[in-house]
Parts: C-alpha cells; structure tokens; sequence
C-alpha cells in the first residue's frame, strides 16, 4: 500500500502561525478524501492540550490524531515550509511536516519505521530541507 502520493506534497513559504501550518498541510489529506475536516482541529486541540507532541527531531513534525478523531483512511501528507514555524511559547519549530492520517492503530507502524529511518540521518534531512521543488521533495518520501 503506497502512504504518499504525490499531489500530497506541498512547499510552502511560511505560515500564519502554528495552527495555520497545521491546516496547511492537512488539507492535502483532507482534499483526497482521508480525513474529515475535523481532523486538523483535533490535532491542534491535542497541541493545546498536551504540547507540541508532533515536534520528532530538530526542523521535524510529525503532525497527527487519534483515528476516531476524522481519519478516514491512512495515508501520508509532506508539506516543507521555507521558514520555520514557531510553536509558542515552546522554544521550538519545524519546517518539515510529515502529516499522518491513519484508520487504525496498526495500518501506518510499517511508514513510520521509513520516515523514521530516512529523518534519521541529518545529512539527508539537510538535503530534504533544501529540496527545490515538489518532485526532489516527493523522491525522498517516495518509498513510504
């Protein structure tokens, strides 16, 4: 089961804040159908609640919910973010946001050892975070 498509890869220059980055790389999961409109809401209502949980390494989001709360399907999203994106009053951002939709607990453990392993290597996160375009950016999710 392939967990990244390609028109679930975005660059974008910045955001409005944390909550906007959010919904912004949400929305290519939302726009194909894997998770209901609530499920940006319920990630940033559990950021609220519990601290910035998706913060995985330095530059590095791993934004996601429970299933119950509007996932639908699993799949992936990857939204690169030129600037950083501040969490605040955390001391910490991300400008990679590897968003994960997933209808089970069970269905995505084989994508998150992946990107684990690929985000793992800070030579290839640098590489990631420089990436030009939607294609370079797509080719190091590729596999997932």
């Amino acid at each position: 089961m392939k967990l990244l498509k390609q028109e679930n890869v975005q660059i974008c220059e910045t955001a409005a804040g944390w909550q906007d980055a959010i919904k912004i790389s949400v929305l290519p999961l939302e726009r194909s159908g894997y998770v209901k409109g609530c499920y940006k809401e319920g990630i940033i209502e559990n950021i609220e609640k519990l601290g910035p949980y998706i913060i995985i390494a330095d530059h590095i989001a791993l934004p996601h919910a429970r299933p119950e709360q509007g996932a639908i399907g699993t799949q992936i999203s990857v939204t690169l973010f030129r600037e950083d994106i501040e969490f605040e009053g955390r001391e910490t951002s991300a400008r990679l946001f590897v968003t994960l939709a997933a209808k089970d607990n069970n269905s995505h453990l084989d994508a998150l050892m992946h990107i684990s392993e690929l985000l793992s290597d800070e030579e290839v996160v640098d590489e990631i975070l420089a990436s030009p375009d939607v294609p370079t950016l797509y080719h190091y999710f590729e596999r997932i």
